[in-house]
């Protein structure tokens, strides 16, 4: 049950590079939550589009000038450890490759190599929701309910290591 919010400004992506991009951004996300993807996990996975205004965009503190992207993956904590939020992070930047191509350029920055260059202006946050804090259906909902509806625990491996996850996440919650 993820949310996917891409924030860019308005005209950076065409309505067909959209909906080409929707879909390759949940499945990045859902591979990393839920494996295997279950159309019960894609259809309660939800992906919108928040374009702002230019003339309200200011990278590094001036007026937008071109296209950037900040995509904000929401999930469960406890279905992530650092080798999965890495996975996600490499499968955003392709699904974005793949929408509007590689177009050959590429560069180091701060010690990074980053191809193409465009890539350069892609951000994507991982906020992981604290268990006990996510909620459905006018109620809240645990990482292991959430795991019941979009199949995880149809991979006992994988359902293991969220049992494990959410437990440590909960022996370490505060309240």
């Amino acid at each position: 049950m993820p949310l996917i919010r891409i924030n860019c400004p308005e005209g950076s992506l065409t309505p067909k590079q959209k909906s080409q991009l929707a879909p390759l951004l949940i499945d990045a996300l859902m591979r990393q939550e839920v494996d295997p993807v279950t159309e019960a996990g894609k259809e309660g996975t939800l992906c919108f589009f928040n374009e702002a205004a230019t003339h309200n965009c200011f990278p590094g503190g001036k007026q937008a000038q071109g296209a950037w992207w900040v995509v904000e993956l929401f999930a469960d904590a406890g279905f992530f450890n650092q080798k999965r939020r890495d996975a996600a992070q490499l499968a955003v930047g392709k699904a974005f490759v793949t929408v509007l191509g590689d177009d050959g350029t590429s560069m180091d920055w701060g010690g990074l190599h980053v191809a193409p260059s465009y890539l350069k202006r892609l951000y994507c946050l991982m906020i992981e929701i604290p268990e006990g804090s996510w909620g459905a259906g006018g109620r809240t909902v645990s990482a292991l309910e959430i795991a019941k509806i979009a199949g995880t625990d149809q991979n006992k491996g994988r359902f293991d290591e969220l049992v494990e996850n959410t437990r440590l996440l909960k022996a370490a919650r505060v309240s």
